[in-house]
């Protein structure tokens, strides 16, 4: 989830040993960045048994968020066009990302997001023994898609996980703490379901 052009798959396809056995389901709203993705994708549809990529967020319901999308950035004098990194469907619309230390030039849309639930309940649907990895790289919403995930009745198909944190976007708010604190809740909840979870940066 959050696949941008592809890095984390190229990442991941030699460290996991993805091969022509595989399913691979990509997900990225940014309209922008999954066109230009589209080229690229084509190389992927002969490596592995399936392969979709769709123009979607994942979030924990099906149907319409708005996304803030970014044209560019601001780190200290200088504009960085083109910068996507942080493109959110947060509510708080972060203005700042204090981790890369860059001023947002926000852009916000609609764009169509789907069920987390409903992802893994159509790959079980298909495939009962399905075991299924999860990266996921969705810039603040995992806060609420991950309880989401841990909640589905089909968790025990989850093999693992790949997790970017994003509890940066609530620093200097009320909320940071919370999350930090959230976020070692969804680490134990995982830890308990016995579904392996890593840090991915």
């Amino acid at each position: 989830f959050g696949t941008h052009k592809f890095e984390g798959l190229e990442e991941f396809i030699p460290k996991l040993g993805i091969d022509n056995t595989y399913s691979v389901y990509c997900f990225e709203p940014n309209k922008t960045i999954f066109d230009l993705s589209q080229d690229i994708s084509e190389k992927y549809k002969s490596k592995f048994y399936s392969f979709k990529h769709f123009n979607l967020a994942v979030m924990n319901y099906t149907g319409k968020i708005t996304f803030n999308s970014h044209k560019g950035a601001w780190n200290r004098n200088e504009y960085i066009e083109g910068y996507t990194t942080g493109s959110n469907c947060l509510d708080i619309n972060p203005k700042v990302d204090y981790g890369n230390g860059v001023i947002f030039d926000i852009e916000s849309t609609q764009c169509d997001c789907v069920d987390i639930d409903e992802i893994i309940s159509s790959i079980v649907s298909s495939d009962s023994d399905a075991e299924i990895i999860i990266k996921c790289d969705i810039e603040g919403s995992e806060f609420v898609v991950l309880p989401r995930l841990i909640s589905s009745q089909y968790i025990r198909h989850v093999k693992c996980i790949f997790i970017e944190w994003h509890e940066r976007f609530w620093y200097n708010t009320n909320e940071y703490y919370n999350k930090i604190q959230q976020r070692q809740n969804i680490i134990n909840n995982f830890n308990m379901l016995g579904v392996q979870n890593y840090v991915h940066t």
